[in-house]
């Protein structure tokens, strides 16, 4: 299937809003046909992998395998583990695909719906697109993964600047993007993205997930994703990842 921006949207509105703000929330931003694909294939196809921290915020990763050897007790003593920590540092736990090191490694067929997104967030349109939303021309690339919060997922305050560069990574993150693909989502099961002006700030602006919207925010910000509930009924899904720049790489497709 082929990816589909709704053509309906009215580019130079939602480029004077995210100059203003730094940050936009863009509702309807595929057409129904793509959106329904895509949440489709998140919510049944899609073989997830679990990610959680350790007590330096460093990942710890689950591939399906492992994660299916988990038993109920050893997922609780992760939880109660990673809460302590969590009430001081920053700290993590949720469900992952890797989209780009799955293509690498040659693992993720080229007929899939997530290959495709990967393909059309690195292609000329969506490049296009976010060099004149964000007004930088120097974007080249995104790299993108699918993610999955369910009861008793959360990702603290941070705000995208201390990340693990792989060697040979010349690469800068500027923005973060949101494809939210979550149906049916209540308030109170929490998992609202919260943004704050500093770390000790006394309020923020959150933003509850939703359906084929898409966020983009300028990096670095103090944001997190506030703790799903146990009493949540449904998953929170999304693909996720940052718009980059790369003295290295030039897009002749996009005018370099």
């Amino acid at each position: 299937m082929t990816i589909r921006i709704n053509p309906t949207l009215n580019f130079e509105s939602l480029h004077a809003q995210f100059s203003e703000q730094k940050k936009i929330r863009i509702e309807n931003f595929f057409t129904s046909q793509t959106a329904e694909y895509i949440a489709d294939n998140l919510q049944h196809t899609t073989p997830w992998h679990m990610v959680h921290s350790d007590a330096k915020g460093l990942p710890v990763r689950y591939n399906p395998e492992q994660l299916a050897t988990l038993s109920t007790a050893q997922k609780d003593e992760i939880d109660t583990k990673l809460q302590q920590l969590a009430a001081e540092h920053y700290q993590y736990k949720y469900k992952f695909y890797p989209i780009i090191d799955s293509i690498k490694d040659g693992t993720l067929a080229i007929d899939s719906m997530l290959y495709q997104m990967a393909s059309f967030v690195n292609g000329t349109e969506f490049m296009r697109f976010a060099r004149q939303l964000t007004d930088v021309s120097s974007l080249v690339k995104m790299d993108p993964q699918a993610s999955l919060y369910e009861s008793g997922d959360f990702l603290t305050m941070h705000d995208d600047s201390n990340y693990q560069r792989q060697a040979g990574d010349h690469s800068s993150r500027r923005f973060a993007v949101v494809f939210g693909f979550t149906k049916h989502w209540s308030p109170n099961w929490g998992g609202q993205t919260a943004f704050y002006t500093s770390a000790d700030a006394v309020e923020s602006i959150s933003w509850n997930p939703g359906y084929n919207v898409l966020t983009v925010f300028e990096v670095p910000v103090q944001h997190c994703v506030n703790y799903v509930t146990p009493f949540a009924t449904n998953g929170r899904y999304s693909i996720t990842g940052w718009l980059r720049d790369d003295p290295t790489i030039s897009r002749p497709d996009l005018g370099d």
